[in-house]
């Protein structure tokens, strides 16, 4: 339960999958309170209620004492403006605040109990993601038909009616929008009109972009909120020396979530297979996009795909799927009662379209149970835990040392 904490940690607190809710105004022992409350000493409401809870026997956990430094608070609360198109970088305030919550929650006899990255049963994923620069597209149909399992082809907004039957016919299923420096005009309105526009032409066209693929030199771009009505979902945008990661960007005034991708290029040739297997061990994803302008960078592509094949715990999807399914992930709602028999969990949200599971953590072991109902029983027993070094706690969203080192020189272009 967070008693009045700021947003932005409840937030990364979802994105690593934890089930937390607002310390409601019930009475603290009604039905659906949770046993921990995490507040913000700083703040003097936040604080009395803490007090109040603790009153009634719940754990009270201070934010300020899991983070790093008191002057930490500031960088672990960086918010992005509404455009949502900046990346922030891995934050180590974040990490140790995880790392720490465990701790106290384990400490005071609770369970670090989170819902899993991906659907049951994988534990990595990789997203292919092919940017074809000519608007001609000649080599469209023999990009996508080489290209193994699920693809996401980002194409030019600008394509008129006969490319747009072409792309229809080639079967393009999941498609996305490359966003260069001239497709943004001179004001935000003026951007969302002229893009609004080329939505039109692609929907007559029997097409439905999902997302964008950013360039750097990113314009004064329209809101979230604004995209999300033209069916756009998710940006991806490279960010050299930060781990391949999806982030959510989530307006105040409207509960659909934007998914913002942090892609990486391709290290070089002699150090793909470790690249994957760190990726894979550690449960990191791979967000990957190539351009059609460099033939060597798709042919690693490929090869890369292949390498990941041979994983058989990678699921294999595109942008668009992966950001339905961590939208449907955000707003997974769990309430989870634990016995001296075992765990008694209960699930609202979207619980039928996707094979859930939950991980149950006892120090640097883990289990991972399916969850295949709204309302279900876990037994202690015959629960299985495997040590775990490699992956973190805290799930995807902090990649381990593994990871890092990997990425912090980021591979030629």
């Amino acid at each position: 339960m967070l008693a009045e904490v700021p947003r932005a940690v409840e937030r990364r607190l979802r994105e690593a999958g934890i089930p937390v809710e607002p310390l409601s105004d019930v009475p603290l022992l009604a039905a659906g309170t949770g046993r921990f409350v995490v507040f913000d000493s700083r703040n003097p409401h936040s604080a009395a209620r803490a007090r109040q809870a603790a009153v009634h026997g719940l754990k009270i956990i201070d934010l300020r004492e899991l983070l790093p430094a008191s002057d930490d608070l500031p960088q672990l609360l960086e918010e992005d403006d509404d455009s949502g198109w900046q990346l922030a970088a891995e934050s180590a305030p974040v990490n140790v605040l995880l790392d720490r919550l465990k701790k106290a929650i384990e400490l005071l006899g609770g369970v670090w109990l989170r819902i899993a990255d991906y659907p049951f049963p994988y534990q990595s994923a990789i997203c292919l993601g092919i940017e074809h620069l000519s608007e001609e597209l000649a080599d469209f149909a023999a990009i996508a038909a080489t290209l193994p399992g699920k693809a996401t082809h980002f194409v030019s907004s600008r394509l008129r009616a006969d490319r747009l039957a072409f792309l229809s016919q080639a079967g393009a299923t999941d498609l996305g929008w490359q966003i260069r420096h001239d497709d943004y005009k001179s004001l935000p309105r003026r951007t969302l009109a002229h893009w609004t526009t080329r939505q039109g032409r692609f929907a007559a066209g029997g097409l439905q972009p999902g997302g964008l693929a950013l360039g750097r030199d990113a314009g004064p771009a329209p809101e979230t909120s604004r995209l999300l009505t033209l069916g756009l979902r998710y940006s991806c945008l490279e960010a050299p020396g930060v781990a391949c990661r999806a982030e959510t960007h989530l307006r105040a005034d409207d509960q659909t979530p934007w998914i913002r991708f942090s892609t990486v290029v391709l290290p070089p040739r002699d150090r793909i297979l470790e690249w994957v297997a760190a990726h894979y061990q550690s449960g990191c994803p791979l967000f990957l996009t190539a351009s059609t302008a460099r033939l060597d960078l798709v042919q690693e592509l490929l090869r890369l795909a292949g390498d990941a094949g041979r994983c058989s715990l990678m699921w294999q999807t595109s942008f668009g799927e992966f950001s339905r399914w961590w939208a449907s992930r955000q707003q997974l709602r769990l309430q989870v009662w634990h016995s001296e028999t075992g765990y008694e969990i209960h699930a609202t949200g979207e619980t039928v379209r996707y094979p859930w599971a939950v991980e149950i953590w006892r120090g640097n072991h883990v289990a991972t149970v399916p969850l295949r109902n709204s309302t279900q029983t876990i037994p202690d027993e015959g629960l299985v835990y495997s040590q775990s070094l490699k992956r973190n706690p805290a799930g995807c969203t902090m990649p381990g040392d593994d990871v890092r080192s990997l990425v912090a020189k980021p591979g030629p272009r």
